[in-house]
């Protein structure tokens, strides 16, 4: 008799709308894995459509350098951040120069670069499913899924060569494994080791991603704070495993040995103080802002600086379905999955809000969270259309709320991200009145336009003229590619660079973007000094203008 009821504990199922991993991968469900596959190609072709469209931003010509000395077994370019997402861009530059060896057309190195990051951007529907399923059930899972595959905020983070992307795939992973290791009966002892292997790895893997251990810490609390199941009488306790500590490490330094170098230690003292920051300020409206650390809290750039970005960014019925989530979490917030998207929700936007030095792709790790939100109250409606027909067949009406609510929810943002291709960054919903480049431009912009200002100057400029910009690294990048590396370069705002010095030809660009407290002051003289001779515009504004003197 003892022996049965210990096997029926070993058996026991876990909380209501929890999702078991074999029910997930079942042969039978082949409907769950068709959408679940068509989800990822659908966010894989939003993501990888017309990629090289857009030039290197200044932020990726550092992984662009960076994989140029991988290759030649040099691993202590940009140590600032790990090692993971520049050997997988390693594998992909690498693959699409053996394939520009055989074939046409080409593969860029714009594509081949970013291309880790959007397959790994498609890939996340995946995490995302699994984590929501766990926490409600796989009608709200599917949903999250879907909004992170057609989300255009996602999409125009998954596009650029940035560590975030990684980062969120494997914290993702991360939570959903040591969540499944929680909610399994502490009878069931392989089970639970598994997992807590899976999640220290995938632990592990995130801060070989980016070093933000916060994430790690953000679980631990949320583990500490609420229980995922209620334990049986008699049940064996459980705590988290040395090993699972033990995988985290071994799996981070295998893909990040650079970790182990003195060299990148001391350059990561020299980065974190601030020592190596060339321009301060950020334009935000129009205004000027610190957009340092040291302006925390109250003196950089505006504490609803990311409520903003929900608020004009987000498509606004994804924005609709959010607040409705949000009500609907806060109104039964006990329950272990609104609880876990309330506290990731919170304990992000409020201390990301405080910081002085703010950046929209820094919102790539809160968007899983603002989907799955998102998805909760697309639930809740699906729930009250049902509960307002009850005199209609129950199952019909299920069936036509949740086809309105795929046409609504996700086909409706579908094709608003598909027709803002390729410059996703610039959209704004009605609420931000189409204005494009004014609350955010550098993040909007992120140097999009810049390519085109170079090009410009390259086909007309004599041999020796001189370019003025922002972006040393960007501009060193295309005169050789154009084949111009007889144009001399000065940055606008080194200290040492006066306008009065400048001889003709001279030709400046200028970015909205790239407005600092350091060449505020030039950029006004330039205007006023110089003849405007071509602009870059998007959507109606101006990413890059190209000034001759």
């Amino acid at each position: 008799m003892a022996g049965s009821v210990e096997n029926s504990m070993k058996r026991e199922a876990i909380a209501p709308g929890m999702v078991r991993p074999h029910a997930i991968v079942s042969e039978r469900d082949r409907v769950l894995l068709f959408t679940l596959l068509f989800l990822v190609m659908l966010g894989l072709g939003l993501r990888v459509s017309r990629l090289s469209e857009v030039g290197f931003a200044e932020d990726e010509i550092n992984k662009v350098e960076a994989v140029r000395a991988y290759s030649q077994g040099d691993i202590t370019p940009n140590t600032e951040h790990p090692m993971l997402m520049k050997l997988l861009m390693l594998v992909s530059v690498s693959a699409a120069h053996e394939w520009n060896a055989r074939t046409d057309p080409d593969i860029t190195e714009e594509a081949s670069l970013r291309f880790p990051n959007v397959l790994v951007g498609a890939l996340t529907a995946i995490p995302i499913f699994l984590m929501t399923g766990a926490l409600f059930d796989r009608r709200t899972a599917l949903l999250a899924a879907s909004l992170w595959a057609s989300g255009i905020n996602a999409i125009t983070y998954n596009r650029i060569a940035k560590e975030d992307t990684l980062l969120v795939f494997f914290m993702l992973f991360a939570f959903y494994f040591y969540l499944r290791a929680k909610q399994l009966s502490g009878y069931d002892s392989s089970g639970k080791k598994w997992y807590y292997r899976l999640s220290g790895t995938s632990f592990g893997l995130m801060l070989a991603s980016k070093y933000f251990p916060h994430y790690f810490g953000l679980n631990a609390l949320y583990h500490y704070l609420v229980r995922v199941r209620v334990q049986s009488p008699g049940e064996p306790k459980w705590r988290t495993p040395r090993f699972f500590y033990a995988l985290m490490l071994v799996a981070f330094l295998i893909v990040n040995p650079a970790a182990l170098l003195p060299q990148t230690w001391q350059y990561l003292q020299t980065y974190t103080s601030g020592q190596l920051l060339k321009h301060s300020g950020y334009l935000f409206a129009d205004h000027l802002y610190l957009n340092t650390m040291a302006g925390t809290p109250f003196w950089g750039t505006p504490i609803y600086f990311y409520a903003l970005f929900l608020l004009i960014k987000i498509p606004l019925p994804v924005l609709a379905a959010f607040i409705i989530g949000l009500i609907e979490c806060f109104r039964r917030w006990r329950e272990p999955g609104r609880a876990f998207l309330l506290l990731m929700f919170l304990l992000w936007i409020i201390p990301y809000s405080l910081m002085g030095g703010k950046w929209l792709r820094y919102t790539l790790s809160l968007l899983p969270f603002v989907y799955m939100i998102a998805a909760v109250g697309i639930a809740a409606l699906i729930r009250w259309c049902v509960a307002a027909f009850k005199k209609v067949d129950a199952e019909r009406v299920k069936q036509v709320s949740t086809a309105l609510a795929v046409i609504i929810f996700v086909a409706w943002p579908a094709l608003t991200a598909a027709s803002n291709a390729p410059h996703y960054a610039a959209y704004t919903n009605l609420l931000g009145g189409g204005r494009t480049g004014y609350f955010f431009p550098h993040d909007e912009f992120y140097d999009d336009g810049l390519r085109e200002a170079i090009k410009f100057i390259c086909d007309r400029a004599p041999h020796g003229a001189t370019i003025v910009h922002e972006t040393p690294g960007v501009v060193h990048y295309y005169l050789e590619q154009y084949g111009r590396n007889d144009l001399q370069t000065r940055v606008l705002s080194d200290p040492n660079f006066h306008l009065e010095d400048a001889k003709t030809p001279t030709y400046f660009i200028l970015q909205r973007g790239r407005t600092y407290f350091e060449n505020v002051g030039k950029m006004e003289e330039v205007r006023a000094r110089a003849q405007k001779v071509y602009d870059v515009s998007i959507k109606g504004a101006s990413a890059a203008e190209v000034f001759a003197l």
